[in-house]
């Protein structure tokens, strides 16, 4: 128990050890420049960005590693007139597609609020929704969708050291298009769903089978996000790194 003879009002569970220290003494020696130092053994790093909404991650990583090689991937076609802009001034790569299991032609669902759109629809009757679903748009639109293997052999990407996913639900299928590029990428961000938004919550241990299928350890927890409705967690970040991969410092 906590040497204060009690725990605060917000604790999950029973103080015990040295977790608050050790998270406290974590906050102060993160950096994204010191996290990602620690995953890849280059300065220069490929960045495959799926489900790339209006061009946030391109700020991101562009900020960490200035000299990155970006490719975006958003079917939208009002975020994507958005996300080229942002490409524009950053002299990165952007391609109007969706990445899933396979290349054929498929609806993507808009929504009022623009990064809660993709290629599945919200669930009216969602039940940890905070009150959008019920008077969600999906609003159906076509847009081409293809593999991530075809994307990347379109492009010439022989190698990515960094897969970041972000899709609405639609993140185990992206990877199930993508098992040859898995095999030469180094680690991978990927948000998961909890969730019931999308209809669908089994996204964690499909996701979980998929990536050490592919030989990739989980190697952090990166983020969270707490549902004040349900006190549960609706979706985490999670990241990815390849066994085998090159150990920064050592030679590639």
């Amino acid at each position: 128990m906590s040497a204060a003879g009690g725990d605060p009002p917000n604790a999950h569970s029973p103080a015990c050890g040295s977790a608050d220290v050790r998270n406290t003494e974590h906050a102060l020696a993160y950096s994204p420049r010191a996290f990602f130092d620690r995953l890849l053994a280059t300065h220069a790093p490929v960045v495959l960005d799926v489900g790339a909404h209006r061009g946030e991650s391109i700020r991101f990583f562009k900020a960490i590693y200035p000299q990155c090689r970006l490719y975006s991937f958003e079917p939208d076609p009002q975020n994507f007139a958005e996300l080229e802009k942002v490409s524009a001034q950053f002299g990165t790569a952007s391609v109007q597609v969706a990445l899933g299991e396979k290349q054929e032609q498929c609806r993507y669902y808009r929504q009022g609020i623009s990064h809660l759109g993709g290629l599945l629809p919200i669930d009216p009757q969602s039940q940890d929704s905070l009150g959008y679903a019920r008077q969600a748009a999906n609003e159906a639109i076509p847009v081409r969708k293809t593999s991530l293997d075809l994307a990347c052999a379109e492009l010439g990407i022989d190698h990515v050291h960094i897969l970041k996913i972000d899709v609405q639900g639609y993140e185990s299928q992206v990877l199930q298009g993508g098992t040859r590029m898995l095999q030469h990428t180094d680690c991978a961000l990927i948000e998961i769903g909890l969730y019931d938004f999308y209809g669908k919550t089994s996204s964690f241990v499909e996701v979980v089978n998929l990536m050490h299928g592919a030989g990739f350890s989980l190697w952090d927890i990166a983020k969270l996000s707490k549902n004040p409705k349900s006190l549960r967690t609706d979706w985490i970040e999670v990241v990815y790194r390849r066994d085998g991969a090159p150990i920064p410092g050592e030679p590639g």
